[in-house]
């Protein structure tokens, strides 16, 4: 009986020596899982930002080879924020992203928050986070000047190019097929980054292209002959636009709300919007009465 005891008692001893070595390795773990966004900031003093490099003029390289675009400036807007926050300069790390790769360098941790044309949508909710949304445009048509295609019934049986990753844009052409609006289906055909399907276009390889107007814009006035190129047709969707951020960093989205609030309320927003999308911009796009409307909601007291 003594002896199966002491078998007992070292089976029991073996067991609970496991479950403390298993806590020891949680305890040991936690820190690094649940680090702050914000606390890892402060302590390397970098942050690492994701911005589109073929989407004029949210992020693009102009002629000089500089990476710029009015994503890029709200971007710095955030990283002024954080270097107030801290007391300390931050710096600011690039990394580029495209329709494909914005969600998965996000969600993966290669950077903190990815900032251009990306729609907010439910199906992205369930992956990342987003910050309030901040930009309003909706889908359309880039056609060359002489062509018949006008509005959405008219890409019936045609090759058009949208971007791989915009996922909203592909639905829209899918929900416009479905309700008999473009009968007979049109060929999609997907393109990594927007400015590849604008020079397929270019090529004669696509009949249109389909994308946000705010892009359609952006692609037709950094055209080599910007009269070549009509944008045409009904906003197939709206499209709200939010900063990117990973899931369960509240601390972080807060950081990030308050300063694209603070930046509304300053006038700063509206003075880089003009700067991209004024009258003597890269993209002059006038902005709409609902945009202007959600601008004043984002407008919260202190």
């Amino acid at each position: 009986m003594k002896k199966g005891s002491r078998v007992i008692g070292k089976k029991n001893i073996s067991l609970m020596l496991g479950v403390v070595c298993l806590l020891m390795s949680l305890v040991v773990a936690a820190p690094a899982q649940s680090e702050g966004i914000l606390d890892r900031i402060e302590k390397t003093g970098k942050v690492n930002m994701g911005f589109r490099e073929g989407s004029v003029p949210f992020g693009f390289m102009d002629e000089n080879g500089q990476w710029v675009g009015f994503g890029v400036d709200l971007g710095q807007e955030i990283v002024n924020a954080l270097s107030a926050h801290f007391g300390k300069e931050i710096e600011l790390v690039r990394q580029p992203i495209n329709p494909k790769t914005r969600i998965p360098l996000v969600v993966n941790g290669t950077v903190d928050i990815g900032i251009g044309s990306t729609t907010i949508t439910l199906a992205r909710e369930k992956v990342v986070d987003f910050s309030l949304p901040y930009f309003l445009t909706g889908t359309r048509i880039i056609v060359p000047k002489d062509s018949p295609i006008k509005d959405f019934p008219d890409l019936a049986g045609k090759r058009v190019g949208m971007g791989s990753g915009s996922t909203a844009n592909i639905k829209g052409i899918d929900r416009a097929v479905a309700s008999g609006l473009i009968q007979p289906a049109c060929q999609k055909v997907l393109f990594e980054e927007h400015n590849k399907g604008f020079l397929a276009l270019q090529q004669g390889k696509i009949h249109a292209y389909f994308t946000d107007a705010s892009i359609l814009a952006g692609m037709k006035a950094k055209a080599r002959n910007p009269e070549d190129w009509k944008i045409v047709g009904r906003y197939l969707t709206y499209e709200p636009y939010g900063i990117i951020l990973p899931e369960n960093q509240g601390e972080w989205r807060d950081f990030v709300n308050e300063t694209l609030i603070q930046t509304i309320k300053s006038g700063k927003f509206e003075e880089i919007y003009m700067k991209w999308f004024g009258p003597e911009g890269v993209v002059p796009l006038p902005m709409s009465d609902e945009y202007k409307t959600l601008l004043k909601a984002l407008s919260y007291p202190d």
